[in-house]
């Protein structure tokens, strides 16, 4: 241990600190429950963020370590703290009423650190700044890297490739050789790999390196390492499928051989972190013992205790109106979609065919415009009915389809509208969609989900729908079909809109 204070626990001044603790850590489950508690379900269901289940623990034990070091002298509440949970607390109301649990997870788990820092004050707080700091990695995010990853695997496994000669081609996400064909898919994007090494990283950068300069260096090499190891691993799936004609290297043993190189891939991080770590242990300097002001304490204490206590129930009662308004169901009017289908719409045979969780009224069809077979989908979230923009809603099964390019557009009423791409082994089709959101016409997620929290949140939401329209083109055709389509768009896209009831 390095030389300093050393503090006397056995003191009685700890268990005023100790109850205060527990009272705050109380108040704000109770008051984060519902972020608590989804963010739980998709640690235990998602082998990706498995590692979140220790990481609360993990932080109270890394705070343990430094109890000898803990001056109760210094406990002095930073109330000017407050103000940046207020802006956690702020966010928080903001995912609530758009059900972004990604807002609420991030300030679920950002509003812990800070209101710790809050009630210990600066110089206690910076003694456990890494534990402070280590409950940000219980925010279930990183999913969102996927399709980058999925291109930068797919990019290096195809360089390797083109080393060994062997015949390759690649569209999309999939590489074919003479054998057979494999996809990039997500499980090969190694998120997984990804997050726990910078998970493990940072803890071991901060447990056993003690230059900041070693520190930074290790992190860079946890993000580097397993995006590159993970080409080696997809490249040598490639290489033993190609050599075994197929026989191995797919199916369960696939997932086997994953789980083998990642453990390895870990092995191998921790041996580098054991090359560049300091081999002489730092010099101890004496100890001092100190004796907490016992007057001071309770009093400094109890009143930064009452005040952050009374400020999460002030905004539990907020949270809780919002939940209350979230829950009135209404009985919206029925949209016009079972009318358009019957009127002009023929039986859809296509494999195309989006995925929207327990929607109010979905309708796919097709369409005949100018002459062209348009394959058209239409979905209806009014309030109280479920969520429109959610992550768990896509346009295409990822399994059957992946995105080769966008190309955007614009028109009267909205702009840049992308005309995606999607192909499969069998086949290519372009997609546009938009979204309605209480009439306003948005064409990205982040513009529609802003402003459906904004509705709820001023009590004048009405509901929000899309629109997505798509057809079969090839390779040869496909510019020209693209503009095709954006006159489709430009010429009918008050039209569709027409079938959605916002009033």
């Amino acid at each position: 241990m390095k030389g300093g204070l050393l503090v006397n626990r056995e003191q009685p001044q700890f268990k005023p600190v100790i109850l205060s603790l527990f009272a705050i850590l109380a108040c704000w489950v109770f008051v984060f429950w519902q972020g608590l508690t989804t963010a739980i379900d998709i640690w235990l269901i998602s082998e990706i963020f498995n590692h979140c289940l220790f990481v609360l623990p993990g932080t109270a034990y890394l705070i343990y370590l430094k109890k000898d070091q803990l001056d109760l002298n210094q406990l002095k509440p930073n109330y000017f703290v407050l103000s940046l949970c207020l802006g956690s607390l702020l966010l928080y109301a903001i995912g609530l009423a758009g059900d972004v649990q990604l807002f609420m997870h991030v300030a679920t788990f950002t509003f812990l650190p800070l209101v710790l820092w809050a009630y210990l004050g600066n110089q206690l707080a910076l003694q456990i700044l890494f534990p402070l700091t280590f409950i940000l990695f219980c925010i279930p995010v990183g999913e969102e890297l996927i399709p980058t990853l999925q291109e930068i695997t797919a990019d290096l496994s195809m360089v390797m490739l083109n080393w060994t000669g062997i015949p390759i081609y690649r569209s999309g996400l999939y590489i074919e050789i003479p054998q057979g064909r494999f996809l990039v898919a997500e499980a090969c994007s190694g998120i997984s790999f990804f997050i726990a090494s910078i998970v493990i990283g940072s803890l071991y950068s901060y447990l056993n390196l003690r230059s900041n300069t070693r520190r930074i260096g290790f992190m860079l090499i946890s993000i580097v390492f397993p995006v590159i190891a993970n080409a080696i691993r997809v490249f040598g799936i490639i290489l033993t499928g190609y050599l075994s004609n197929m026989e191995h290297a797919v199916g369960a043993d696939h997932l086997i051989y994953g789980w083998i190189f990642f453990s390895l891939v870990i092995v191998c991080l921790l041996a580098i972190g054991e090359l560049i770590r300091e081999k002489l242990p730092a010099k101890e300097s004496p100890q001092t013992l100190v004796e907490p002001s016992l007057i001071a304490t309770k009093k400094i204490d109890y009143k930064a205790t009452i005040i952050i206590i009374l400020v999460m129930s002030l905004f539990w009662t907020w949270f809780k109106s919002i939940s209350l308004q979230l829950n009135e169901v209404t009985k919206p009017d029925s949209l016009r979609l079972q009318t358009l289908m019957q009127s002009h719409a023929q039986a859809l045979r296509h494999n195309w065919k989006p995925d929207f969780r327990e929607p109010f009224q979905e309708s796919q069809f097709q369409l005949v415009i100018d002459g062209q077979q348009i394959d058209t989908y239409m979905v209806w979230y009014p309030k109280g009915h479920g969520e429109l923009v959610s992550s768990l809603n896509r346009l295409y099964s990822e399994k059957s389809w992946t995105l080769e390019q966008s190309h955007y557009f614009d028109t009267e009423v909205a702009q840049n509208i992308a005309i995606d791409t999607i192909v499969n082994p069998d086949s290519k089709r372009l997609l546009v969609h938009w979204y309605l959101i209480d009439g306003q016409v948005f064409t990205n997620k982040r513009g529609a989900k802003l402003f459906e929290i904004y509705r709820i949140l001023m009590g004048t939401y009405v509901g929000s729908g899309l629109v997505a329209i798509s057809y079969e083109t090839d390779s040869v055709s496909e510019q020209k079909d693209q503009i095709k389509l954006g006159k489709v768009v430009r010429d009918n896209m008050s039209q569709f809109n027409q079938y959605f009831n916002f009033k």
